[in-house]
């Protein structure tokens, strides 16, 4: 509970948080949920965290980083506080190590030592596992607390709403060709997103990260 504290303290403090999550939350997806839900602050993924929290939630800004969406990239950029969940900060996240979540306090929470201040170094820091941790901080976060963080945020929630709006995903339409981004979106249509989907590594693999719906851990198995 000590450990979490800090945690507690910083999003208490904040006022344009972001929760920025990855393959280390697979075990953790009701946790997360709850706390994303909870608080209300929007909440991003990496390609390898797809479908813990809903990609079809509008609370949900899709992947970061270079393949990421222009919402998520300014969420991250203009955030005063980064909570990252179960990641590593890899550079397709990240691009340049020193402009990335620049105006940002980070909390860092990860199993893995090696990983904790790697690329960007955590001002909170907490080895552990995220689903046991999470469990704690949703515990930390009486009723009362998670109303306050949700109100403070708002107008924070509703400039990201408004960039959402003016940059939307979107692909070229062309009448003499199916685009690949339109099949896959028909094809998360027509399975309801209840699909496993597998790809390999190419540009295949990034236009099924973006355009399909992922409604569950482990849906998305790539390399």
């Amino acid at each position: 509970v000590a450990q979490l504290q800090p945690v507690l303290a910083a999003l208490q403090a904040a006022s344009k948080p972001v929760i920025y999550y990855g393959g280390g939350c697979q075990e953790a997806a009701q946790e997360l949920r709850e706390f994303a839900h909870r608080t209300g602050i929007p909440i991003t993924s990496t390609l390898m965290g797809l479908g813990v929290f809903s990609t079809e939630d509008p609370q949900c800004l899709q992947m970061l980083g270079m393949h990421g969406t222009v919402y998520a990239n300014y969420a991250i950029d203009q955030a005063d506080l980064l909570v990252a969940l179960g990641v590593r900060f890899d550079d397709r996240v990240t691009g340049k190590l020193e402009a990335f979540a620049q105006r940002a306090r980070i909390v860092h929470i990860d199993i893995d030592t090696a990983e904790i201040s790697k690329n960007k170094t955590a001002h909170v820091s907490v080895c552990a596992d995220v689903k046991p941790s999470l469990q704690v901080l949703n515990k930390l976060i009486t009723d009362s607390i998670a109303a306050d963080i949700s109100h403070r945020i708002a107008p924070w929630v509703a400039e990201v709403a408004r960039i959402r709006a003016e940059f939307p995903m979107r692909y070229p339409d062309r009448d003499d060709v199916i685009v690949p981004q339109y099949a896959i979106q028909v094809l998360g249509e027509e399975t309801n997103g209840d699909a496993i989907i597998t790809t390999g590594v190419g540009q295949h693999q990034m236009w099924a990260a973006q355009w399909y719906p992922y409604k569950t851990p482990r849906a998305w198995v790539t390399s």
